[in-house]
């Protein structure tokens, strides 16, 4: 175990460089924060490098789940709160951070039956949202999620909270939306895309085959690639003013009316 009392140590100046960037620093690191997030992390067997640590800030109740990062980390490293407070995410500190290992997965790690449900998220904009959709696709049972055209990395902190640790149980897999398209394509995956100037309604067609669910930009919807190229484009009733739902919440929308009719 090592101890560090000083922000100016290269190992901390190193780490909030690290956090800085959203992890952009290392292909294959992220930075886990909260207690949630840890047990899930811990759940799907993620490989912890280095645990930062301020006695400090773990609560009695804390204890328990400490004593399960320290059992699973390659390196601890003790520091005092001031220096945590500098490492930190977020404004309460829980007293746990982890140096992770998380690599994203490949075309090939995917694996195609007739019941896949896959989940498309083109070119979104805001961390909070991706970080939903990954939550929304592990409610509906989905573990693989497709980044086309990323514009938010995966391994943004917002990202992780608003998953609730939920993609440590994800293959995540980055690519252009070209190349997301010939892999559907070549799978003869249906290409389902919502977008709000569709003609046909996200309830009036079959998802029980093999399915991908498409959701683009907040701001400027769905390319036309995809458009283009999609099985059938599908929208939601809006009643109102408004003509379009955060992207989340259109994705959750018609991913569980698939989910409602594979369990018919």
């Amino acid at each position: 175990m090592t101890e560090i009392t000083s922000a100016k140590n290269e190992k901390i100046k190193d780490l909030i460089k690290f956090r800085n960037k959203n992890g952009k620093l290392s292909e294959n690191e992220i930075l886990i924060e909260g207690s949630r997030e840890l047990e899930r992390a811990l759940a799907a067997d993620i490989k912890f490098l280095e645990s930062y640590f301020c006695p400090e800030l773990i609560e009695n109740d804390q204890k328990e789940l400490f004593a399960d990062v320290m059992a699973n980390s390659e390196k601890l490293i003790q520091v005092d709160k001031y220096v945590f407070e500098k490492i930190a995410y977020k404004n309460n500190p829980f007293g746990i951070i982890v140096k992770a290992e998380f690599i994203p997965s490949r075309f090939d790690d995917i694996k195609i039956d007739k019941n896949s449900l896959i989940l498309v998220a083109e070119s979104i904009e805001k961390p909070g949202n991706l970080g939903a959709l990954i939550r929304t696709a592990d409610g509906a049972g989905i573990d693989t999620i497709i980044l086309a055209n990323k514009i938010t990395d995966y391994r943004n902190p917002n990202v992780i909270r608003a998953s609730t640790g939920t993609i440590f149980s994800k293959k995540i897999v980055e690519a252009d939306t070209t190349d997301v398209i010939t892999f559907l394509k070549e799978n003869n995956v249906e290409i389902v895309a919502a977008d709000p100037y569709a003609e046909k309604m996200y309830y009036d067609i079959d998802y029980s085959n093999k399915v991908a669910i498409v959701v683009g930009s907040e701001a400027f919807g769905l390319s036309d690639e995809f458009k283009e190229n999609a099985n059938t484009l599908v929208k939601i009733p809006m009643e109102g003013f408004a003509d379009s739902l955060n992207v989340n919440q259109a994705a959750t929308i018609v991913l569980y009316e698939a989910v409602r009719q594979r369990k018919l």
